[in-house]
């Protein structure tokens, strides 16, 4: 019976990964069908092209110093430095392996299994890197919106209405019990769970040092980011402002998060295209940006983030990565 299981939830992500290649390629297709290949390789020269790569790999580095300060200041767990590289390519290869939060699922898993911490522990830590993220773009893109040229309704809307999703955050997690309660049941295993999430999250915002130390290491990988895009306009001839890419990229940065797909190939694409065009530029222009961006970080995640992974392996007790796929979704 549990083989009979396994081999229908392989196959089901199995299809679940064709459909999300199928409208990857899909967009892919959509987004080139007016663009001359020569006239875009033209203004893109080796230098640039390699700049491209260059900033995207630091962007993914940037992710990986923002966990360094997580676990440093509040975990007093000093990753490794190659760390810094490795776990933020493996975590954005898992986008792919695993359709729903694949990326947070693996550090979580990766640091009880290589040092040992709860779950809940890695889960918070999570949370609060995405709490800044959404205090940082609410604040800033706020500021942006107002201070910029940007006649934009729509993004206007998602960023007051992020701005009260985090209210309702805040003030729903204090109706939690002040303490776990006893049973095995599910609910009752949720609820300790949210509970022990919300005391990490307490000890990390009461931690001055912490809540700096990410906010500006945040703050950094956002204008990396942002500069990314930007730069990416420029090379393939889009005119644009670093103000304006910088308030797109604040809101995709939030937006992105939800996943329906693995990798959500082709959703994400959309997702910037749409915001993109929110922002005044033009949909083709963000859905080429999108493409481009996706397959620098592929490449990076499938030259370095791969081989990272499998010399992982034996810190999980799983021989291949399929195994290790099943463990974490066990978990």
């Amino acid at each position: 019976m549990r083989k009979v299981a396994n081999r229908l939830n392989k196959l089901v992500s199995i299809s679940v990964f064709a459909i999300a290649a199928a409208l990857f390629f899909a967009v892919a297709a959509f987004t080139f069908k007016d663009v001359e290949l020569s006239l875009l390789m033209q203004h893109a020269s080796i230098p640039q092209v390699l700049q491209l790569f260059g900033v995207g790999l630091l962007f993914h580095i940037s992710f990986g110093l923002i966990m360094w300060v997580g676990f440093k200041l509040h975990y007093h767990l000093i990753l490794k430095r190659s760390e810094i590289l490795v776990l933020p390519l493996m975590m954005h290869l898992f986008l792919y392996l695993m359709p729903v939060k694949g990326g947070m699922l693996f550090q979580v898993f990766y640091s009880k299994h290589k040092y040992g911490l709860d779950l809940s522990k890695g889960f918070s830590l999570g949370m609060m890197v995405f709490l800044n993220s959404l205090i940082l773009t609410i604040i800033l893109g706020l500021a942006l919106i107002y201070l910029i040229p940007v006649d934009s309704t729509e993004l206007k809307i998602a960023i007051w209405g992020m701005g009260l999703a985090l209210t309702g955050f805040i003030v729903g997690i204090n109706f939690l019990p002040s303490t776990g309660k006893s049973g095995s049941g599910f609910a009752t295993r949720l609820v300790n769970f949210l509970i022990n999430v919300r005391v990490q999250l307490g000890e990390q915002i009461k931690n001055g040092k912490l809540f700096i130390g990410l906010a500006t290491t945040t703050l950094i990988s956002t204008l990396i980011q942002a500069f990314w895009f930007w730069k990416t306009a420029q090379v393939i001839d889009i005119q644009s402002s670093f103000p304006a890419v910088l308030l797109v990229v604040l809101v995709l940065r939030i937006i992105l998060l939800i996943r329906f797909l693995p990798g959500n190939l082709g959703v994400q694409e959309v997702m910037i295209g749409v915001v993109f065009a929110a922002a005044g530029f033009q949909l083709e222009d963000g859905l080429l940006i999108g493409v481009i961006t996706r397959l620098i970080s592929v490449f990076w995640s499938a030259t370095i983030g791969l081989p990272a992974l499998y010399s992982n392996l034996h810190y999980f007790g799983s021989p291949s990565l399929s195994g290790l796929i099943d463990r974490i979704k066990r978990e």
